[in-house]
């Protein structure tokens, strides 16, 4: 494909027309290609035989005739060898009596038979196997499953022995009063600013000393 391709592109004359951001190529074919009908002009044109002479056409006949022999006489000698082989060879040619041919089909029943008894326990092992393998695989599923319930139980026994030590600090209708005023007499502010040094200081209204602090950096200072 590519020899044809560079073959097609030499036979064909391009002339290229462009500026710095663009080019045109005109290609045109020195003849025509081949996937183009007959033109109009040549539709129903009819070439002239060509005439032979009466020697060439003599020696044309001479050589078809001789071709036709020697490939005639090939055939027949292969046909003449299978006939041969066919009337020497005897194994599709041994008539056999009754007797023979039942004798024939009871040896035939019989290895059929041993075929299908070897079949059928080399099947039945393999099935005892699978069935082996089937048990020990649902049994592990089993334990597996066990084990995932009873984790599952503890974390959800766990959750629910937090939640009630939780709910013991859960402020309910009998207890908010008392609540409120726990929180009016005790204010929280969770505001706090911090300096260069890495000091603390609590509360929107910073009127408390600075946290002392070590020789740790600022970063642990903020971690704290």
């Amino acid at each position: 494909m590519l020899r044809a391709g560079c073959q097609l592109l030499g036979q064909a004359s391009v002339a290229k027309t462009g500026s710095n951001n663009f080019a045109l190529e005109f290609v045109r074919w020195r003849r025509k290609p081949r996937w183009l009908p007959v033109a109009k002009s040549k539709l129903f044109r009819v070439p002239e035989r060509k005439k032979q002479t009466e020697e060439e056409r003599t020696e044309l006949m001479r050589l078809h005739n001789q071709y036709k022999t020697q490939l005639r006489s090939v055939r027949q000698y292969l046909r003449e060898e299978v006939i041969r082989y066919e009337e020497t060879s005897t194994a599709d040619h041994i008539v056999l009596t009754p007797e023979q041919e039942e004798a024939e089909f009871q040896r035939c029943l019989d290895e059929n038979a041993a075929w299908n008894a070897a079949i059928a326990k080399e099947r039945e092992i393999r099935l005892a196997k699978e069935r082996d393998e089937k048990v020990v695989y649902v049994q592990e599923r089993l334990e597996a499953k066990k084990l995932r319930d009873e984790e599952r139980l503890e974390r959800a026994n766990a959750r629910v022995l937090h939640e009630i030590e939780q709910s013991k600090t859960f402020i309910t209708r009998e207890n908010l009063d008392a609540a409120i005023e726990t929180a009016l007499a005790n204010p929280v502010d969770h505001n706090f600013a911090i300096d260069m040094g890495g000091n603390l200081y609590y509360g929107r209204n910073a009127t408390q000393f600075p946290q002392e602090t070590t020789n740790e950096p600022p970063q642990q200072a903020l971690s704290n």
